[in-house]
């Protein structure tokens, strides 16, 4: 009885993955990302992305990303934007935009954006990783003044050249961290 129960929890845990994916319909990417010839394939999954890039295999998780959800998965004008949320509370999305580098043939990201919503305000980084300069904008709530508030932040990073293949938590945390210092 038990094995039968957790059977059910799993099949159903299964389709509910599924359906949030089709339901957003995303769909499997076939593209040369690289300008090389050969047609590489992104294809969504539940819980990753699975890449055949040059006929080499990689995955790469949304939890690494920083999200659950998958809501957009594109490539146009020879940029591949990837596009996450999760839910809850408040709304939380993350977007990667990468493109290839014709000099070092390598898939390097070129912007990031994350936006964080909650009950009396909002925070939105944008980095672009060629020029590696940031901005951060804050809208909260003043209870005292009964206003919203904006205040806008902009610096400049120091980062390593991330690739779509070799990303690491490290630089995930370094992305994220900038707005991150901005909250209350």
């Amino acid at each position: 009885m038990k094995k039968a129960i957790f059977v059910l929890i799993c099949l159903l845990e299964i389709f509910i993955s599924q359906a949030q994916q089709s339901e957003l319909d995303i769909q499997t990417l076939k593209i040369d990302i690289n300008a090389n010839g050969q047609i590489d394939v992104i294809k969504p999954s539940s819980t990753e992305l699975k890449l055949n890039i040059d006929n080499k295999n990689y995955t790469i998780s949304y939890e690494l990303l920083g999200f659950e959800l998958l809501s957009d998965l594109s490539f146009t004008n020879n940029i591949l934007t990837i596009s996450g949320y999760n839910s809850g509370s408040g709304a939380y999305s993350w977007t990667y935009k990468f493109r290839n580098n014709k000099l070092t043939n390598k898939i390097e990201l070129i912007g990031y954006d994350d936006f964080n919503k909650w009950i009396s305000g909002n925070i939105t980084t944008s980095i672009n990783t060629i020029t590696n300069k940031w901005e951060v904008i804050l809208r909260d709530y003043n209870h005292a003044k009964e206003i919203m508030e904006t205040t806008k932040h902009i610096g400049k990073i120091s980062i390593r050249k991330i690739g779509l293949t070799d990303m690491s938590e490290q630089d995930i945390n370094k992305l994220s961290g900038i707005g991150k210092k901005y909250w209350h």
